[in-house]
């Protein structure tokens, strides 16, 4: 049987009309399809972008932290290159601010002295100080005060000796010597540098 399509007068067919809805069910369906076709897509791409950046940033992270691994080699390297020659500078530097304090402020030359009294903590009869003769001056003049860090009985005596450099001394007592010339000083400023940064 047939229908009358209004408006026409004409009667369609009932197949056609069918036909027709099964069209429509059809497009309506392939757009559904389409739609969950499209969203899927959206997903997978929504993923692949995320797993994309994970990606990225896991390589970024692996070659930042080879980056970073290579700089602190090259940079112990640069620090284990630089280091003998800071060493030598530092002492170097040593040697000079002691010189310029020695000129500046004679007196500083009877606190050195007096630091290596303190240290070899000198017993005996007798204690001989032995200093650059340049230096002797400025020690002569602080005699009493460092007969005071010498033992109470002992004899003090200071002598100009060329054999001990500038801005050091050596001590010598009945029972032993204490070496504290500067350039012996400055000999163990360096290895006890050189060892800590080595150990």
């Amino acid at each position: 049987m047939g229908r009358i399509v209004s408006g026409t007068g004409r009667v369609v067919p009932a197949a056609a009309l069918g036909a027709r809805d099964s069209a429509a069910a059809l497009l309506d369906a392939a757009r559904a399809d389409a739609d969950a076709i499209r969203a899927r897509a959206a997903a997978d791409r929504d993923e692949a972008v995320r797993q994309g950046r994970a990606q990225g940033r896991a390589e970024a992270a692996a070659e930042m932290a080879a980056l970073l691994a290579e700089a602190r080699v090259y940079a112990g390297r640069l620090r284990e290159a630089a280091t003998p020659a800071a060493i030598a500078l530092a002492t170097k530097m040593a040697e000079q601010i002691i010189g310029r304090a020695v000129t500046v402020a004679p007196e500083v030359m009877a606190d050195i002295v007096g630091a290596a009294l303190d240290a070899c903590r000198p017993r005996g009869d007798w204690v001989r100080v032995r200093v650059h003769p340049d230096d002797a001056a400025a020690v002569i003049a602080r005699r009493d005060a460092l007969a005071g860090r010498a033992p109470p009985a002992a004899a003090l005596e200071i002598v100009g000796d060329d054999a001990v450099g500038r801005h050091g001394c050596v001590i010598e007592t009945a029972v032993g010597r204490v070496d504290a010339r500067l350039e012996t000083q400055l000999d163990a400023l360096e290895r006890a540098l050189t060892e800590q940064t080595h150990g």
